[in-house]
């Protein structure tokens, strides 16, 4: 994962340690109920010991867990994943909110390794989060409880990059729409769409006379895995009526479809905003791209009441069309 400065979530931001957290943190950690699950952590725990984790934490794998409140905790990816919450805080999902924007900065790196961690025998509270998180039992192998002055049985876990996507699916709710992975059941209602003359020769993918079988290989490869490229499923009320998707890291398109029998409803308005704060939060992203041809005016209004800005004209096939025709090319911000 590249180093990241700030992390936001829906209710935390997960910031760098400073010197300023000196306090909040020895207060925290005054508790020995939370410190006896902590391996490495001495108890007492000083200003002293406050100093030597700040060397540490310089790496930046390190973030506070700072709600509306201030200092809840911390969560670190040095390399394994570690994480505690200060009692006034506990019981409220943070840990899990918090690694879970950890590990998905981790993993929108497609190179990205397998991620350890682990918990204490009779930990139940973290052996609930990390397997909320994907985590799976590797074995077990005895640690030191530094604060305990004792060794004691240690559950070990490991995240892979499969098990990650299966239990953190990329799942949105707008107003009205659930905005969620492919599932092989979507690929009829797909070609149907994308198939739609009015609706195929403004997409740069899909033939006419696209089949069915070719359609079910598609969404399998476009299924949410954890990273780009994905595309996600516009649902209302369950039913599939499109889709909206990005391409890569390094070439950052995103690209979407709607039934012609919804259109003129604002949905994709409401989609795309949506869309367009998850992934720039998720993977970290700070520029996007879309192209739409010339002759979809709702289109381009619909990129640049979003944000997206008009660049260059170029030129693209459509299967549908058979030909070139221009582009336009948008960019966001």
């Amino acid at each position: 994962m590249e180093k990241r400065g700030v992390i936001k979530t829906a209710r935390l931001t997960l910031r760098p340690l400073t010197h300023a957290d000196e306090a909040a943190i020895v207060a925290a950690l005054a508790d020995f109920d939370l410190v006896k699950w902590l391996a490495v952590v001495p108890w007492p725990f000083t200003a002293t010991d406050f100093h030597a984790f700040f060397e540490q934490a310089r790496s930046g794998r390190h973030w506070v867990i700072d709600d509306h409140q201030g200092l809840a905790g911390l969560v670190s990816l040095a390399p394994h994943l570690g994480y505690w919450v200060a009692r006034r805080a506990q019981g409220q999902g943070y840990a899990t909110e918090a690694a879970r924007a950890v590990l998905a900065a981790h993993f929108a790196d497609p190179d990205a390794r397998d991620v350890g961690s682990g918990h204490f025998e009779g930990n139940a509270a973290s052996a609930r989060v990390l397997t909320r998180l994907g985590f799976q039992s590797t074995g077990q192998h005895p640690v030191p409880a530094r604060a305990q002055g004792r060794t004691l049985p240690h559950i070990d876990m490991t995240l892979t990059r499969a098990c990650y996507a299966r239990a953190n699916p990329l799942t949105l709710h707008t107003a009205r729409l659930t905005i969620d992975p492919l599932c092989p059941e979507d690929a009829a209602p797909f070609r149907r769409i994308v198939t739609t003359p009015s609706v195929g020769r403004m997409l740069f993918v899909f033939p006419p006379d696209w089949p069915l079988p070719e359609a079910e290989a598609f969404v399998h490869k476009w299924r949410w895995t954890g990273t780009p490229p994905f595309r996600l499923a516009l649902r209302l009320n369950g039913q599939f009526i499109g889709a909206i998707g990005l391409r890569s890291l390094a070439d950052p398109e995103v690209f979407y479809f709607l039934d012609p029998a919804h259109a003129g409803q604002g949905y994709l308005s409401e989609a795309l905003p949506a869309f367009i704060a998850c992934i720039t939060r998720r993977f970290g992203l700070t520029r996007l791209t879309a192209e739409v041809f010339t002759d979809n005016p709702a289109s381009a209004r619909l990129l640049q009441k979003a944000g997206f800005h008009p660049g260059d004209l170029g030129a693209r096939t459509s299967p549908a069309r058979g030909h070139p025709a221009p582009v336009r090319h948008y960019h966001f911000p």
